[in-house]
């Protein structure tokens, strides 16, 4: 027998025991070796990006690996019909082909899709990502364990019909439904019941909207034995009645490993998310909540008593906080300047001993405020970002600087106008496709952490 003739199962064995580029360098062996390349074991996950210049990668996966992928991950511009469209070809196609399917991710780059002009919004959605979806939902043997929609604002108000669509609920470990409104005062809230938790016995991760918050939601979720729940704020509704202290100090005591991290973002500027920052640490953040990182994007808004609030009932599981907004944002809108006597953020520094990271963009820092941080975390923090532009004068500015990268463990500089994403330079006004584009990938981060 020559070895050309070699049984698929013997060349699957002697594949695994060499690296991928190995592995493909054999297999131009002859065709009989290049067909068993293509085996789910060296194969278990492709990630689609649709564009012009990936279109051949992604016509090549689709006839080859899309059936054998135990994971997928589609990215695209949502911005764009066509890449919305292609998208929306490469899921229903996996979900025609695949019957191994236990992850699949979205990631578009906004919130919202645009759609051709020529479909009702509702019914394109619907037949071409909703209903894709709750099939492959509905599938056992195996059955989805994890689903990312990418905070995509149109797919979060199906997520009811997504849970009722779960064959195996007990099998899902990952679900980020929580989404980012493109209008935060004005927006779609759709009924969620909370039994609909009931059976994600083995959930780790959950990303949900506050809006479906409450303490019948909580007291469901406690039991689920959650190790990361994340949650995303988009305005102050004086109608939500919000969870209270005896609801999230329960679920503490059921699930002492689980952290939270909240996400409060805004794609406009809109009254809501400002009046959200302003009643953050007064009706929406309770003491016994186990907060760990807290993110606060574009809210044009600083608030000096929530920051207080939290590094004092925060003190032993706060590990990030992200404050941000647009630079050229600071002489239009009433913004609190870090310098005063008892800085909150040296007082966290201090109170917080799980503190690893700040990010501070858009707010005029007192560098003597920076020193004060760097002396009290230096050694621990992993990431202390912030603006050359955003700190005040002082004469003694490249001092204190110097003091401060002594001071860090990894090497440190204030951050210069090219090392800015786009939507926090300096150079003139960020474009919205920028601002969507940074808060689409910061709020993801907290899910691929725990997917990977």
């Amino acid at each position: 027998m020559g070895w050309g003739k070699l049984p698929a199962l013997v060349l699957v064995e002697i594949y695994g025991y060499l690296e991928p580029h190995d592995r493909l360098q054999a297999s131009s062996v002859c065709r009989h070796w290049r067909h068993t390349l293509f085996h789910p074991r060296f194969f278990e996950k492709a990630t689609f990006i649709v564009g012009r210049k990936h279109e051949a990668r992604n016509a090549f996966y689709l006839q080859h690996l899309a059936h054998l992928v135990s994971a997928t991950s589609i990215i695209f511009d949502s911005g764009s019909t066509q890449a919305v469209q292609r998208a929306m070809e490469i899921l229903m196609t996996i979900c025609s082909t695949n019957d191994r399917l236990v992850s699949l991710t979205l990631r578009p780059t906004q919130s919202q899709f645009v759609l051709p002009r020529q479909y009702a919004a509702d019914n394109f959605i619907h037949s071409g990502l909703i209903e894709p979806i709750k099939k492959i939902l509905g599938r056992r043997n195996p059955s989805l364990q994890y689903l990312n929609l990418g905070c995509c604002e149109q797919l979060a108000v199906y997520c009811s019909e997504f849970l009722r669509a779960l064959a195996c609920p007990q099998e899902m470990r990952l679900l980020a439904i929580g989404s980012v409104k493109e209008n935060p005062g004005f927006y779609y809230v759709s009924s969620l019941e909370a039994s609909l938790f009931d059976k994600c016995t083995n959930l780790r991760l959950l990303s949900l909207d506050y809006d479906f918050f409450s303490d019948e939601l909580l007291r469901v979720l406690q039991l689920l034995n959650l190790k990361r729940l994340i949650l995303h704020i988009h305005a102050f509704d004086k109608n939500h009645a919000g969870t209270t202290e005896g609801a999230w100090r329960s679920f503490q005591e059921h699930n002492p490993q689980a952290e939270l991290r909240i996400n409060l973002v805004s794609l406009t500027t809109n009254l809501n998310a400002c009046e959200a920052i302003k009643y953050l640490h007064s009706h929406i953040l309770r003491e016994s909540m186990p907060l760990s990182h807290l993110k606060v994007l574009f809210c044009k808004n600083m608030n000096p008593q929530a920051i207080d609030f939290i590094s004092q009932h925060y003190n032993k599981t706060l590990k990030s906080l992200t404050w941000v907004d647009a630079s050229f944002d600071i002489e239009e809108a009433e913004f609190f300047y870090l310098t005063s006597d008892q800085d909150p953020l040296v007082m966290m520094a201090w109170r917080c001993a799980k503190l690893e990271e700040i990010v501070l963009h858009g707010y005029l820092l007192d560098v003597h405020n920076l020193v004060g941080i760097a002396r009290l975390r230096g050694k621990n923090l992993k990431r202390f970002e912030v603006a050359k532009f955003d700190l005040l004068p002082n004469p003694l500015l490249v001092s204190f600087l110097s003091e401060i990268k002594r001071l860090m463990v990894n090497e440190w500089h204030p951050k210069r106008d090219k090392e800015l994403h786009p939507a926090l330079s300096g150079c003139g006004y960020s474009s919205d496709s920028a601002r969507d584009k940074y808060i689409m990938e910061i709020t993801q981060k907290d899910i691929q952490e725990l997917e990977n």
